[in-house]
């Protein structure tokens, strides 16, 4: 056995497990090296993701975040993080009652920055030192993230419990004295210079999903292979795909990919698809990216991850809350090309020249990207020794 696996002392950790994939995603890894190690882990997860768990040996409390009955309510206007508010607010409450009703001591507490861990322990009255926050990308933010709107599915956790949750995406750039550990490198973070040594870089977890079987994807070898995502909460923006298709349409130097999330009707949406475009709701997104040339991404940390490490060329069209931090720091690192809808009209021209250059300076991105992935292997390969220091 490792030598640094035997000076650790088994601790019981209970892990508030994230209720949205990019959360989630990140902190089953976590778990996992946690359990290699010899801890006593338990973690409070959906019934959404639960299976994830199966093939690690952790004790699992599952609860249901399911708010489909208040989806059907919300109008067509409401903006894409609404429905997020009120799972937010009903796995706040879910997991409330389910420590109050548990007995065991644990050591320690890995929350998800999603839950307001501070304001939640009014009532729960745990000891604060015990709590170790896990976050999917940043600390920091250039951005206003705080909305009023996001409140609104909280309030019925607020008034049952009497207590003031905050808005739970601001929430997670609002400094706070606790642990934290960061699924990225400090070589990768917003202004490093401003992190404190309550931080641990543990670098990201880069997913590699099963191949999917069904997912018939033939590559022209004559062309170049362009893949557009804005991931699976933000792919309702059907204007920037209409304009994709502006720009690109009967190309006959791109071969397009375009994946719209699973909100979007194709058939009523796209009444005329071009030859050199596929449009899908759902794309294996790992299996497709070692082969493509650029990718149009909405920022997400997790998506920019996967083609840092793909070798794809960036252009970065963040949407909402820490992409647009996501992709100033790529872009900062001449890693990729970022359109910020706020400063520019996204044009099908922008789009178009953005591409043809993300193309063009394809191996100058690739030599910034070697350096962030190197960064992260670092931070990853000192995850043990980090450990060790954190659950002491």
């Amino acid at each position: 056995m490792n030598e640094a696996l035997r000076e650790i002392s088994p601790k019981k950790i209970a892990v508030l497990n994230g209720i949205l994939h990019g959360h989630f995603t990140g902190s089953v890894e976590v778990v996992r090296e946690l359990a290699a190690l010899g801890h006593d882990i338990t973690c409070f997860v959906t019934d959404e993701f639960a299976d994830r768990l199966n093939d690690i040996p952790v004790k699992k409390v599952v609860y249901s975040a399911d708010v489909s009955q208040v989806a059907k309510m919300l109008p067509p206007t409401a903006p894409p993080f609404a429905i997020n508010s009120f799972m937010v607010g009903r796995a706040t409450y879910e997991v409330m009652e389910l420590l109050m009703k548990d007995r065991t001591e644990y050591d320690y507490y890995i929350v998800d920055a999603f839950f307001d861990i501070e304001e939640m322990n009014k009532v729960l009255k745990l000891d604060p030192s015990k709590f170790v926050m896990i976050y999917p990308s940043f600390i920091l933010t250039d951005e206003n993230q705080f909305d009023n709107a996001r409140l609104i599915g909280l309030q019925w956790t607020n008034q049952h419990y009497g207590i003031n949750l905050r808005d739970f995406v601001g929430l997670i750039f609002t400094p706070n004295n606790f642990k934290k550990l960061l699924l990225t490198s400090k070589y990768f973070h917003l202004r490093p210079e401003d992190t404190d040594d309550t931080c641990y870089f543990l670098g990201p977890h880069i997913e590699q999903r099963v191949v999917d079987e069904s997912f018939d994807f033939k590559k022209d070898p004559d062309k170049r292979l362009l893949f557009i995502s804005l991931g699976t909460i933000f792919g309702r923006d059907l204007e920037f795909y209409h304009r994709c298709i502006e720009a690109f349409g009967g190309s006959e130097q791109y071969q397009v990919i375009m994946s719209v999330g699973k909100f979007v009707n194709i058939e009523e949406t796209f009444k005329e698809i071009p030859e050199n475009f596929t449009v899908y709701n759902y794309v294996p997104q790992t299996q497709l990216l070692p082969q493509v040339d650029v990718f149009i991404t909405h920022a997400g940390f997790n998506s920019t991850s996967e083609g840092l490490a793909s070798g794809a060329s960036l252009v970065l069209v963040p949407q909402a809350v820490d992409q647009f931090d996501v992709a100033k720091v790529v872009e900062g690192l001449n890693a990729g090309i970022a359109l910020n809808k706020h400063e520019i009209d996204i044009t099908a021209d922008i789009i178009k020249n953005a591409v043809d250059t993300a193309y063009d300076r394809r191996e100058e991105f690739r030599a910034a990207a070697d350096v962030i992935l190197k960064s992260f292997r670092e931070a990853r390969s000192n995850r043990t020794a980090l450990y060790g220091e954190i659950f002491a």
